[in-house]
């Protein structure tokens, strides 16, 4: 028995999805699909993909697995478009970091019998640090050795679970299982809060008074801290991502006005000493996560393994399902 995955968006997270699969090519048929026909002409010659569909109803036709991988903005208007031509049984996975909205949009738009999950990747951290062109290059191993985050509603149906377990399994990333609503909380805190202190520092900088002399001098913290904003993937909609999370948005942004204003009051009190520390044990903190996350030696005891039951593709790809329980 040889399945059909279909990958919608061709992004760095789509290709790098291919191209991990192609270690079970024989028993997968790889489709590709994106709404830009001159990205989908760059990814024909990379061996992601078995075949190319250029319209959408034509590769999520008769497929068994439809992997999401498009901007926040596209994640409603592709289930509702795609929801007529899917057969029962299909699954959908969705890779967007709002789980909660996704799910209630597959749950708007798709039939009954098409199951939907959301499976959040995150990314290999040797490539943790890449920017402008290299951060669009996909790579076999960007999953690699990483969280893959399975994210549940009580109406998650066995079969996708065992799915996005497996594939995350296949792409060599560690399944870690938790529910939409902690899976939001915590893409708010990691993902969110930095791009919106990118955006917070460029308004705060960005034509403002003195900003024709400083444009010319800004350094490299300057860079690399509001380098985040071009994170924000959306062409239209670049909101969509908040908006789509708005309540843990807020609390995050509550977070980080605390955390600010804590250092501003060690600052106008001149409490130097107060402030080293502070400093000094962020500097140590950050050091060690940046260590751990690039070569993910994590401790072995935040893996709590646990043998799950052969799911659909057991029989071909032996049993790779060893998922955290989060």
């Amino acid at each position: 028995m040889t399945l059909q995955l279909t990958i919608l968006g061709l992004d760095q997270t789509g290709v790098s999805f291919g191209l991990a699969l192609g270690s079970v090519k024989d028993k997968l048929v790889r489709i590709g699909h994106d709404p830009a026909q001159k990205r989908t002409n760059k990814v024909e010659t990379l061996g992601a993909f078995d075949k190319i569909n250029f319209r959408l109803n034509e590769a999520v036709r008769d497929v068994d697995i439809i992997l999401l991988c498009v901007p926040a903005d596209q994640v409603e208007l592709t289930l509702k478009d795609m929801a007529e031509d899917l057969k029962s049984g299909a699954i959908v996975i969705d890779t967007n970091r709002a789980a909660l909205a996704a799910s209630q949009w597959a749950t708007q738009y798709l039939p009954k019998g098409v199951h939907f999950i959301s499976m959040i990747p995150s990314i290999n951290g040797l490539y943790l640090r890449e920017n402008g062109y290299d951060a669009k290059t996909p790579h076999d191993d960007l999953f690699a050795n990483c969280e893959m985050v399975i994210a549940t509603t009580h109406e998650t149906h066995a079969d996708a679970m065992k799915m996005a377990s497996e594939i995350s399994a296949i792409t060599g990333a560690h399944a870690c299982l938790t529910d939409v609503f902690e899976a939001d909380g915590l893409f708010a805190r990691i993902d969110l809060m930095p791009k919106l202190a990118s955006a917070a520092v460029l308004l705060a900088t960005l034509d403002q008074p003195g900003w024709s002399d400083a444009k010319k001098l800004a350094s490299r913290s300057y860079a690399q801290t509001t380098e985040s904003i071009q994170l924000f993937s959306e062409l239209v909609n670049p909101s969509a991502e908040l908006v789509n999370n708005r309540e843990n948005v807020i609390r995050a942004l509550d977070g980080l006005t605390s955390a600010l204003a804590t250092l501003r009051e060690q600052v106008e009190s001149n409490d130097t000493k107060r402030l080293d520390a502070v400093l000094l044990d962020l500097k140590e903190g950050h050091a060690e996560w940046s260590d751990l996350r690039a070569n993910g030696n994590w401790d072995k005891s935040d893996r709590e393994k646990i043998e799950k039951p052969g799911g659909l593709l057991k029989r071909m790809f032996g049993d790779p399902s060893k998922l955290k329980i989060k």
